[in-house]
């Protein structure tokens, strides 16, 4: 799942394939998106779709996308579109992934990949199946200073606890307190703050250790149910991993891995791995570099890469993973009575 950014610049030199991308949603992720993407050759958003047209044509204005649809089939069913990028509520992802491969699309599905590791597990069957390309877009594990981590990881030693907190307060928090249930925060919706929030956090520990042997989350629950934060601890043979998300206070957002020779430390946390520092003994030294492409670009970037090259063992490496967060966060949940 490592890759060498020059051996990637190099390929597109010699020939990229070009996404053409359509949409579904219309929230802040798909801004982000949309943005990050504008630098990219050959990478541009054709289409867009939402059930509420006005919410569609907006989107459509603002980033000069030329089509917009409102019925999700007919949006399929345009052969000018090649790949399908998926940010509608988390409840709804396996099914319009499933739908948008039976057309023969790439799909770029937002986190969480899905509500549960069946639907995972389909999906992934599936795209082997139409021999198409399937994607969770979960940025920590394509930015550069991701990848030295795992460069410096063994020089920490045996490994011996990992503690990660990633607390953003949510507006739609505020919403909550007031008696309005928006989707983040409605369990029929499979939201909450793990599947929100912490699933950075997950995503960040699993990549680098694998599928933990046991899994223990506790939360702070709404009256509904739902999850406004939690702490999920992830045990593995020789060592723990605390997963700390919230959604209803703020914090010091920062991993910490610590093994016996030292310590890597990431600042601003899982999301953007921004500053990672490591220390050994009297030695301490800034690994990281500076990401100066907005995060999301890193990974479609990627993406890109992997489809120009046909590269399906990288496909299915990254599906495997999601498969192992998605069961994670699956057994949490039912930990606390969500389903």
């Amino acid at each position: 799942m490592d890759y060498n950014v020059g051996e990637t610049e190099l390929l597109w030199k010699k020939g990229r394939c070009k996404l053409n991308i359509a949409t579904i949603g219309s929230g802040k992720i798909v801004e982000e998106m949309l943005q990050a993407i504008e630098s990219l050759q050959d990478v541009q958003c054709v289409a867009a779709f939402s059930r509420t047209k006005d919410k569609a044509q907006r989107l459509a204005d603002r980033y000069d996308i030329a089509k917009i649809y409102t019925n999700l089939e007919e949006m399929l069913s345009d052969s000018e579109i090649d790949t399908i990028y998926i940010a509608s509520p988390n409840s709804l992802h396996a099914e319009q992934a499933r739908l948008s491969m039976e057309y023969g699309k790439n799909v770029i599905c937002e986190k969480p990949f899905t509500s549960s590791h069946e639907e995972a597990k389909a999906l992934f069957s599936l795209a082997k199946e139409k021999e198409v390309f399937l994607f969770e877009a979960i940025p920590t594990l394509h930015l550069p200073n991701y990848q030295l981590i795992k460069e410096h990881l063994d020089s920490l030693g045996p490994i011996k606890l990992v503690q990660c907190n990633y607390s953003q307060y949510s507006s739609r928090y505020d919403q909550l307190k007031n008696g309005e249930v928006t989707n983040i925060f409605d369990p029929k919706f499979a939201g909450g703050a793990l599947a929100d929030i912490n699933i950075y956090n997950l995503h960040f520990v699993l990549n680098l250790f694998g599928k933990p042997e046991k899994v223990n989350y506790s939360a702070n629950q709404h009256s509904n149910g739902i999850d406004t934060s939690g702490i999920a601890v992830l045990s593995y043979p020789t060592f723990q991993a605390s997963c700390v998300g919230a959604k209803d206070t703020t914090g010091v957002n920062f991993v910490m891995i610590q093994g016996e020779e030292g310590y890597l430390y990431v600042s601003q946390g899982a999301n953007g791995v921004q500053k990672v520092t490591l220390k050994k003994k009297d030695e301490e030294i800034v690994i990281s570099v500076q990401q100066d492409d907005p995060r999301l670009t890193y990974e479609f970037r990627r993406f890109q890469e992997i489809i120009t090259n046909e590269d399906y063992v990288a496909r299915d490496q990254l599906l495997e993973h999601s498969l192992h967060v998605a069961s994670v966060m699956e057994a949490a949940r039912n930990q606390i009575g969500l389903d």
